[in-house]
């Protein structure tokens, strides 16, 4: 008996060919659904930490307590669930990199202090609203997910709010709001930039300047 090499090669070339498509379509299912899992699992911590913002938020500003007393808690809010050192190194540009480390961590500080005072007046406008999570985007890279939510507003116009969510830093936080399309950080980047400017360009002053707000 004769056995026909080169038909027996080619039946053997033609079965590899399929078992490894096969096993590469098999992988590359597998790969794909996990990483849309990932996503998925990414996106559902960035909306639960922007509820959670939202709601202790609507707590603090619905409080029957000084404005002194809801900054404080506008502070540790900000503490805990934004990354202000990110914001804040957005905010200042190229003149960070000239900074000691004593220099960033006071700016920092009166950063933070600066924008707890000057937001609590305005998120008081939230004051009995209801927030709906419309969709959210996973950007998969440092600038995280945009979870876009309207504010059901009693008596008003709905608002739009995004909030991008960033876990560059190793855990899921704030980086900025987007309140109708405004963003926060390119805001505040242009009031500290204008205001580094008229200090003479001494972070000292514009350090004190914002403890002083």
């Amino acid at each position: 008996m004769q056995i026909n090499h080169q038909k027996t090669t080619k039946l053997l070339t033609r079965r590899s060919f399929y078992l490894l498509g096969g096993l590469f379509f098999i992988n590359s299912f597998f790969i794909n659904f996990d990483f849309a899992n990932a996503q998925s699992t990414r996106i559902k911590k960035a909306e639960l930490l922007s509820k959670k913002i939202f709601d202790e938020l609507f707590i603090i500003i619905s409080q029957n307590s000084s404005e002194n007393s809801k900054r404080k808690s506008l502070l540790n809010l900000f503490d805990r669930y934004a990354d202000v050192p990110i914001i804040a190194r957005a905010v200042l540009g190229s003149p960070w990199r000239q900074l000691n480390q004593n220099e960033r961590s006071n700016f920092i500080n009166a950063f933070r202090k600066y924008l707890a005072k000057k937001y609590t007046a305005q998120f008081s406008e939230f004051l009995g609203a209801e927030m709906l999570i419309e969709k959210s985007r996973d950007s998969g890279g440092k600038a995280g997910i945009m979870v876009e939510t309207r504010l059901l507003m009693p008596g008003s116009a709905p608002i739009k709010v995004g909030w991008q969510v960033s876990d560059a830093s190793g855990i899921f936080k704030m980086i900025d709001i987007k309140i109708e399309g405004v963003s926060l950080l390119t805001t505040e980047r242009g009031e500290i930039r204008n205001q580094y400017s008229k200090e003479g360009n001494s972070i000292k002053k514009l350090i004190d300047s914002l403890l002083n707000y």
